[in-house]
């Protein structure tokens, strides 16, 4: 019996996307780095004139703050997709789909890390830096949603838990508030806005306990 190709798109393992998303993830959290390092290139350029180590550091601290911050939010991006794909193990054209503007989203990230740190912070800049961070969390978010919908997708495993849905549903709240907040009062409060992100794990600790009581 022939296989239709929406049976066909079912049967297919989701290895090779995950593999392939690993790697964009991967080439984006390097490519972090290259600002930094044109600038120590530039220093080092100078021989004897350039400027002492600690001078070099308080001059490029902003580099350094926005290297730390957004490796740590693809490291995260990335350990959310990982985990999410430990329940799908079947693809379908929403899970290609999703899986698309999430990549999409990660090969963003490093250009408006790269901004962030060669302009003082603007309007434009934290909705640039805060709009790639949305549309990853909101990507990741309706993966995990489609997921749960279709537990077929889990294969011989079990399907997406609502607590993973529940984490990316609350780092993208939190990512279009803090986009939001940290835009529209770029002077003052700017990218310190994302420090909302800290929010989500009690919370979300909060809605868990009630479904456990529920339960």
């Amino acid at each position: 019996m022939t296989e239709t190709p929406t049976e066909k798109a079912l049967s297919a393992s989701a290895e090779r996307l995950v593999v392939f998303t690993d790697a964009v993830a991967a080439i984006a959290i390097t490519l972090l780095i290259l600002p930094l390092m044109e600038s120590v290139s530039e220093v080092a350029s100078k021989g004897s004139e350039g400027v002492s180590f600690g001078d070099f550091v308080h001059d490029h601290l902003g580099q350094f703050g926005a290297f730390v911050l957004s490796f740590a939010v693809i490291f995260r991006l990335w350990w959310a997709n990982h985990e999410l794909f430990r329940h799908i193990a079947r693809l379908d054209s929403g899970v290609v789909r999703w899986s698309m503007v999430w990549t999409f989203a990660i090969v963003l990230l490093p250009i408006p890390t790269a901004l962030i740190t060669a302009y003082p912070p603007s309007h434009g800049s934290v909705a640039l830096y805060g709009g790639a961070l949305c549309v990853a969390s909101g990507s990741l978010l309706m993966l995990g949603w489609h997921g749960r919908s279709h537990p077929d997708l889990a294969g011989d495993g079990t399907p997406v838990r609502r607590e993973q849905v529940l984490a990316s549903g609350g780092a993208f709240v939190a990512e279009v508030v803090a986009t939001i907040i940290g835009s529209v009062f770029a002077e003052r409060i700017n990218f310190w806005a994302f420090l909302l992100l800290f929010l989500t794990a009690p919370i979300q600790n909060a809605i868990k306990s009630r479904w456990r009581k529920e339960d």
